[in-house]
């Protein structure tokens, strides 16, 4: 049993006229081994604008080839945003999503489009999984929160 040490996402939002959000986005990897949500915002960066494509990298991670031009995120008090500190079971992982924070009423909530999300997870050295979703999706109050990904072989 090994367990998740690292995290690389990442986030192309659609090109349609309001398509970038300002509301926070949230990553979630969980299974019967445990789970957690992670947000997902770099400092001094507007992450999710219109047309942008984003990497962002969490935790350890192996290969070096994936953190190429990647973010790290805005941590909280003391780096508790590290994956590898919640001891998430690797091969129990079956679901992983992303979750936009929603106003309460239609009117207070910024629609992100999202083109694309990939997601790797990191394990120990060798251990890989990839999660990927390409169809463009809108997320808001009026579309719905939340998207799950498929794990990709």
């Amino acid at each position: 049993m090994s367990f998740l040490r690292g995290i690389v996402v990442r986030l192309r939002t659609g090109d349609a006229r309001y398509a970038g959000t300002d509301d926070p986005l949230f990553l979630s990897v969980s299974g019967a081994g445990g789970g957690r949500e992670f947000p997902l915002n770099a400092r001094w960066y507007d992450d999710a604008e219109r047309r942008s494509d984003v990497r962002y990298a969490l935790g350890d991670v192996w290969d070096e080839a994936a953190l190429v031009g990647v973010k790290r995120p805005v941590m909280a008090d003391a780096d508790w945003n590290d994956p590898k500190l919640f001891y998430v079971v690797f091969e129990a992982i079956d679901r992983v999503s992303l979750r936009k924070q929603g106003g309460r009423r239609p009117t207070d909530d910024d629609a992100y489009q999202l083109d694309l999300i990939e997601v790797q997870l990191f394990g120990e050295r060798g251990q890989r999984r990839l999660f990927r979703c390409t169809t463009a999706i809108w997320l808001g109050v009026r579309y719905g929160l939340e998207v799950w990904l498929p794990e990709v072989a």
